[in-house]
C-alpha cells in the first residue's frame, strides 16, 4: 500500500479493486460483514465529528464489491435484475474498447447509488455498489440502504466485501504530520488498543494505517492486517487542511 497511497488510490481501476478484495477474502463471511457494516458505520461517523471542524460537512462514500460468475449471455440479465432489486431503475449499457459496462444511478434523499457491472471475461463480471452522500446529517437513511445493497448482492450470488471513506475539514491544522499525531489522540479514545502498522508522508500528506480491537473488519496490506487508516492533506489552493478516515483502508481520494 505504500506505493499505492498517493492521491487517489488505484481501486478505481479493476485489476486493483481485485486486489484489495483478495485481501478482504476470508477475513469474516458475508453475513458477519453486514453485521460489522451495522456497527461500524456509527463508529465512525461519531469518529469523524470528533476530529472534523466544527459544522464541516462529513462527505461519506460506501462501496460494496464483488465478482459474479456467470457468461456474458446472463451477465446483462443478471445486472437488469439487481438494478431493479436496489430501485435504480433502467440500466444503460456501454460498449468499451476492453471491457462490456452497465451502469445505473439513482438519488435518495441526501444520498446517491450507483450500480456499476463490468464483464471482466466470458464467465465472470466485478460488481461495485457505491452510495454517496456530500453530508451526511442530511442522509438518515443511507446506512440502512448500505446494508440492504449488502443483501441483494448476496441474494444474486454476488460474494461482496464492503469499505467505507469518511472526509471532511480537519479539527487539526498546519503541518500534517503532527496534526495526524494530535488527531490519533482524539480517536484513541474511542478506538482502543489503536496501533500504527504502515505509515506514508510527504510535503503535504501524512497517513496511518492501523490495527485497533474495536474493529474487526480488516485487509492485509503488505505484511500487516491493518482494519483503518487515516489521512490528513493540505488543500494548497483553499489553505485547509482535509482529514479522510477509512474503513479497512480509504478508497476515495483525500
Amino acid at each position: 500500500m505504500r506505493g499505492g497511497i498517493k492521491g487517489i488510490l488505484l481501486v478505481f481501476i479493476l485489476c486493483s479493486t481485485t486486489l484489495l478484495l483478495a485481501g478482504f477474502r476470508g477475513q469474516v463471511g458475508q453475513e458477519s460483514q453486514s453485521v460489522e457494516l451495522q456497527r461500524s458505520m456509527p463508529l465512525l461517523t461519531s469518529i469523524g465529528k470528533s476530529v472534523t471542524a466544527p459544522g464541516s460537512p462529513l462527505r461519506l462514500v460506501v462501496k460494496w464489491q464483488g465478482e459474479y460468475n456467470g457468461s456474458g449471455h446472463t451477465a446483462g440479465l443478471a445486472a437488469t435484475n439487481l438494478s431493479s432489486e436496489l430501485g435504480l431503475g433502467e440500466v444503460s449499457r456501454e460498449d468499451g474498447k476492453e471491457h462490456l459496462t452497465y451502469r445505473s444511478t439513482a438519488g435518495s434523499t441526501g444520498f446517491t447509488t450507483t450500480l456499476l457491472w463490468t464483464e471482466l471475461g466470458e464467465d465472470s463480471s466485478y460488481v461495485i455498489i457505491t452510495l454517496e452522500t456530500a453530508d451526511l446529517i442530511n442522509a438518515s437513511d443511507l446506512q440502512a440502504a448500505a446494508e440492504q445493497a449488502g443483501t441483494k448482492l448476496k441474494e444474486a450470488g454476488i460474494t461482496a466485501e464492503w469499505n467505507t471513506s469518511l472526509q471532511g475539514v480537519s479539527k487539526e491544522q498546519g503541518d500534517p504530520r503532527q496534526a495526524l499525531l494530535l488527531t490519533e489522540k482524539n480517536m484513541k479514545a474511542q478506538l482502543p488498543k489503536l496501533t500504527v502498522q504502515e505509515r506514508y508522508e510527504d510535503a503535504t500528506t501524512a497517513s496511518h494505517s492501523y490495527t485497533t480491537s474495536a474493529l474487526q473488519h480488516s485487509v492485509v496490506s503488505g505484511e500487516q492486517k491493518v482494519a483503518l487508516q487515516t489521512a490528513i492533506h493540505q488543500v494548497t489552493d483553499k489553505g485547509i487542511s482535509r482529514i479522510t478516515i477509512g474503513l479497512p483502508l480509504i478508497t476515495i481520494e483525500y
